[in-house]
């Protein structure tokens, strides 16, 4: 691949994928904080801990081997926060 491409990818994958890997985590996070905490702070937990994840994942794409090595890590860690989101909706009820 070359090199202007590899970058515009990984670019791409890590604003991208960043956000729906932070969305996901924040969503299953609200979703399962609940047991422990109020509902307003359950939220509001996942939402701050939910940029963890995007910043974690700018720097994995830019440290990753290759481009695509980096977008197959970042969409598998992505569908997993998304899977953990749909069994938490199927097992609490909330938001279905």
């Amino acid at each position: 691949m070359k090199r202007k491409a590899e970058i515009a990818l990984r670019t791409v994958t890590a604003v991208v994928g960043g956000y729906a890997l932070a969305a996901g985590t924040a969503a299953a996070l609200a979703l399962a904080l609940p047991a422990v905490q109020d509902r307003s702070e359950a939220v509001l937990t996942a939402t701050m801990a939910g940029l963890l994840p995007c910043v974690l994942t700018v720097v994995m794409v830019f440290a990753a081997a290759s481009a695509l090595r980096a977008l197959a890590w970042t969409a598998g860690l992505t569908a997993a926060a998304w899977a953990a989101v749909s069994l938490l909706t199927s097992m609490t009820g909330i938001g279905s």
